[in-house]
């Protein structure tokens, strides 16, 4: 039966995996950390009572930098022995073997173990010399070592959280994190892909922060603008007019944002490929990885922009076009919804994007899906070619709330004036009320 033991020095350095019949030259070695005030777990003292024996290994080779294996002919023939090996591979740790004792099979070796270069700690050698050279390879690139086991343990960690994003990597962390991962490209032991993918998640957390309290400033900015705008304009037509182009402006700037966001953010050469596929019953190929990423894409736009409807099309032909992407599919609002590459007369502008032209349709239309407001543009392939269009609809109900609350707006805007001239008016007639001369 194999057993393992870890070192408990910053950063728990050291695991030595070794078959229970070499256990007394292990308490040798043991003895040896322990004079250089390094105290090693191990298993004889060290797994408590009732914990269990395999999550209790687990921890202690993602917890050390180096994995040391006492090689020997029992060592090599553990089945135990082995598993601890491939899942230090696993997590890339840095091994380095020791051989203890001969009369194995070399063919039976762990390709983990060797590939590496071997200390030689026989009875027929001298430990101390031995025991020297393992410390000067333990301590060779220790801190790039150790710097793997810390990120390890963190990105495990967040891995059996859920991937809870309370776990992730901030600021400092973040940034040195980032560093050591270039750094690590070669260099050994390798980063792992779970190492690389904690430090990408936590990057984008750490910009959708920033984008956060960007636009949380810009919000306060511009609520504060036209806060200060509302109360220093006077009352007149001149003031609602301007209001309600404001309003209208709003939309149609978030049409066209919505618009570009969706046809840069579209990938033409994956779009053209799922609108040349063949389909004969009209329903969404659910089961297609290029319709899915582009219907995650749609939902992406949309959570972006929440009040927008987008979808894709396709040339149909004479005055018509061809339905590809339709966030509505996976929709449960009432909204109707288009099949996949139906046709649909394009009767406000949607063929202009085949010419290359963004167009915007502010006045309220009605077609077969509904009333609308709505903005159309082109989406081009990676050569620049026109391979299809993109149309966002903003219901014609929207404009409408929109324009309603600026009217409500306005009008509680005048109520808070009226009512500040009156009392100014009472003031000013007060103080110019001629004194009773009989007092």
């Amino acid at each position: 039966m194999a057993n393992a033991s870890t070192l408990n020095m910053p950063g728990n350095d050291v695991f030595i995996s070794y078959s229970r019949k070499d256990q007394p030259f292990v308490r040798t070695l043991d003895a040896a950390f322990r004079k250089l005030n390094q105290n090693p777990w191990v298993d004889w003292d060290d797994i408590q009572k009732g914990e269990e024996w395999w999550a209790a290994i687990q921890k202690g080779i993602e917890g050390a930098s180096l994995f040391v294996f006492v090689i020997s002919p029992d060592s090599i023939a553990s089945a135990v022995c082995q598993d601890e090996i491939n899942y230090a591979a696993q997590h890339n740790k840095r091994f380095l073997p020791i051989v203890r004792r001969e009369g194995f099979d070399h063919k039976r070796v762990h390709p983990r173990i060797s590939s590496h270069n071997w200390l030689f700690f026989r009875e027929t050698d001298d430990f101390d010399t031995a025991f020297q050279e393992l410390q000067k390879a333990i301590s060779t690139d220790l801190d790039y070592v150790r710097d793997h086991t810390r990120l390890l343990v963190r990105a495990i960690e967040w891995q059996s959280k859920g991937h809870n994003p309370s776990y992730l990597l901030r600021g400092v962390d973040l940034k040195e994190a980032e560093e050591w991962l270039t750094n690590g490209a070669n260099r050994e032991p390798q980063p792992t892909d779970l190492q690389t993918q904690y430090v990408n998640a936590s990057a984008k957390a750490e910009v959708l922060k920033l984008k956060a309290q960007q636009k949380a400033r810009w919000t306060v900015v511009l609520t504060t603008v036209l806060a200060n705008l509302a109360l220093s304009i006077g009352a007149g037509i001149w003031f609602y007019q301007s209001s309600m182009n404001a309003a209208v402006q709003k939309v149609e700037t978030d049409m066209v944002k919505a618009l570009r966001m969706g046809t840069v953010g579209t990938n033409g050469d994956d779009f053209a490929a799922l609108a040349n596929r063949p389909t004969s019953d009209g329903n969404p190929p659910i089961n297609n990885p290029l319709y899915l990423d582009h219907q995650k894409w749609l939902a992406a736009v949309r959570t972006v922009f929440p009040d927008t409807f987008v979808r894709t099309y396709v040339d149909g032909g004479p005055g018509k076009v061809r339905w590809v992407g339709d966030l509505s599919r996976d929709m449960v609002e009432g909204r109707v919804k288009t099949r996949f590459l139906e046709p649909f007369n394009a009767e406000n502008s949607e063929r202009d994007a085949f010419s290359g032209k963004e167009t915007i349709l502010m006045i309220p239309y009605k077609d077969e899906l509904g009333n609308w407001i709505s903005a159309s543009g082109p989406i081009r392939n990676a050569n620049g070619q026109i391979v299809g269009g993109m149309r966002v609809d903003y219901k014609e109900s929207y404009l409408i709330q929109m324009r309603d609350q600026v009217r409500n707006t306005l009008f509680i805007a005048y109520l808070i004036i009226l009512i500040w001239l009156l009392l100014l008016s009472l003031i000013i007639l007060r103080s110019l009320r001629p004194i009773d001369e009989t007092h």
